[in-house]
């Protein structure tokens, strides 16, 4: 008797513990879909971002001039609803996915821990992440990098050490491994501007 006993309470700590790895499907496109980094493409790191999420809700797949036509609506929105299209905070990004696309399982969540950011990977949402872009040492930016970035998390392994990303900084950026040290340290609001003193806030999108 003992010993189910001990096999029942072993069973529930089993299951009870977090994965240590997962991973969401997410369409990727980089913020230059067609390869031109020029205005403002450059600077469509939020509206990219943005649309792959809205994607990974509608469980379609996205092409380079799908993911434009999105980028431009949402910049579009951006400078009728904000007076301004550049550096949109968590806040406003969700804003966008509530109001222009309609959906409701958005919210935006100041994080606390490493842990904070899995348990909303393992409960099947993604999130939208607003960072200091210098702190990430993307080896893929150009140098030096952006002050302020965003990208999808969408998947972690704890047996790297990373999170998986859909940073669209890059055009290698499809399942970006970011160590998950150097991505926490990085994560910060835009704060007005002020990026580095910018809440540790993320955008979780469930389906």
């Amino acid at each position: 008797m003992q010993f189910l006993i001990l096999f029942y309470f072993l069973g529930i700590l089993f299951f009870a513990l977090p994965a240590s790895a997962k991973i969401m499907p997410v369409p990727f496109t980089s913020q230059a879909p067609f390869g031109s980094w020029a205005s403002p493409y450059q600077d469509f790191c939020e509206e990219a971002s943005i649309t792959m999420a809205v994607h990974f809700v509608w469980g379609i797949p996205l092409t380079a001039k799908v993911a434009d036509l999105h980028m431009k609506i949402i910049k579009q929105y951006e400078e009728v609803v904000f007076g301004r299209w550049k550096d949109t905070s968590a806040k406003e990004t969700a804003q966008i996915l509530t109001n222009l696309y309609g959906f409701k399982d958005i919210s935006v969540k100041e994080a606390v821990s490493l842990q904070d950011l899995k348990r909303e990977i393992n409960s099947g949402k993604i999130l939208l992440v607003p960072v200091a872009g210098r702190m990430l040492k993307n080896p893929y930016f150009t140098p030096p990098g952006p002050l302020y970035h965003m990208l999808v998390i969408h998947g972690y392994d704890d047996a790297k050490n990373i999170f998986i990303t859909n940073d669209p900084g890059t055009r290698r950026g499809n399942g970006f491994e970011y160590n998950q040290q150097t991505l926490w340290l990085a994560i910060h609001d835009w704060n007005g501007g002020d990026v580095l003193m910018g809440k540790k806030t993320v955008i979780a999108v469930d389906k």
